[in-house]
């Protein structure tokens, strides 16, 4: 059973690494999926990534206090919501976080803290979506027992290591936006799913690209991540639009307004802000 882990920030990765080494310890079924250490060399995240999270049965979300509204993570959140006739999210909550601190769209998803009694919890969802490659219950308490104090350690050490000024480890807009486009293909050209444009999953896909708009303004865009936005508008604005002339409500009742407002941030804010002119060098005069 395919599971994806997905992170935002240092710390929120750390963990989600120790995660990624600890549940095949306990459920030898469970095949995690953790980007982007797990993608094969020479394939792109885009095509790569959008398969996993297509495919995963079950999405477990890193959450810290410093990472629940990351565009990344939302993304991928929305992306996994999706599924979820056939697939479970579900948000842990680490440093310290208790699910009444849980915001935004990760609200609708039952988020699981990160104690001794919630992990329980979600191995025994993870287990029951196994069928015949289930542990029986007394195996399964067995096994958890023994490995907890493992899981509990590494995520204490992680946590309290981790540095969450290094912006080396952290995904860019650019990647974020490659997986989006990739999704939305995907979604647009599924034959088997085109009158099912009032799944949630709708809203989130075009909440999430409306951040990357905001993210990408405030942090003086170049000229190929602005026309790769545009290009993603296109197909986005078809299918919106489309949906929105054979009735009302068909594609979330989000969608018209997180659409102008997308229009608006790229026909009036997104401009790349010129480069400052170069001092003279007074030596060459």
């Amino acid at each position: 059973m395919k599971v994806f882990i997905s992170w935002s920030g240092d710390r929120s990765r750390a963990v989600a690494d120790v995660l990624r080494r600890w549940f095949p310890s306990v459920l030898q079924a469970v095949r995690p999926y953790f980007s982007p250490d797990d993608v094969a060399k020479g394939s792109r995240w885009s095509s790569e990534i959008a398969k996993e999270l297509e495919g995963s049965r079950v999405g477990l979300l890193v959450i810290t206090p410093e990472n629940q509204e990351a565009p990344w993570l939302l993304f991928e959140a929305g992306a996994l919501a999706k599924n979820l006739d056939r697939s479970k999210v579900c948000p842990l909550l680490f440093g310290g976080m208790e699910p009444t601190d849980v915001k935004g769209p990760l609200v609708q998803f039952q988020a699981a803290q990160f104690s001794k009694d919630e992990m329980k919890r979600v191995i025994k969802m993870m287990n029951g979506d196994l069928a015949e490659s289930a542990l029986l219950p007394d195996v399964l308490d067995s096994v958890f027992e023994m490995w907890w104090p493992k899981l509990e350690e590494q995520v204490a050490r992680e946590l309290e290591g981790s540095d969450e000024s290094d912006d080396e480890a952290r995904r860019s807009e650019r990647d974020l936006l490659e997986e989006v486009l990739a999704l939305t293909r995907r979604l647009a050209s599924d034959r088997e799913r085109r009158h099912e444009f009032d799944h949630p999953a709708w809203d989130e896909l075009l909440m999430s690209v409306v951040e990357l708009a905001r993210v990408t303004r405030a942090r003086t865009p170049d000229d190929e991540t602005i026309a790769a936005i545009r290009r993603l508008m296109r197909p986005l604005e078809y299918i919106a639009h489309r949906e929105m002339r054979r009735g009302p409500g068909r594609i979330g009742r989000h969608a018209r307004h997180l659409m102008m407002e997308l229009e608006e941030l790229l026909t009036s804010d997104l401009k790349v802000k010129p480069a400052p002119e170069p001092e003279a060098d007074e030596s060459s005069s």
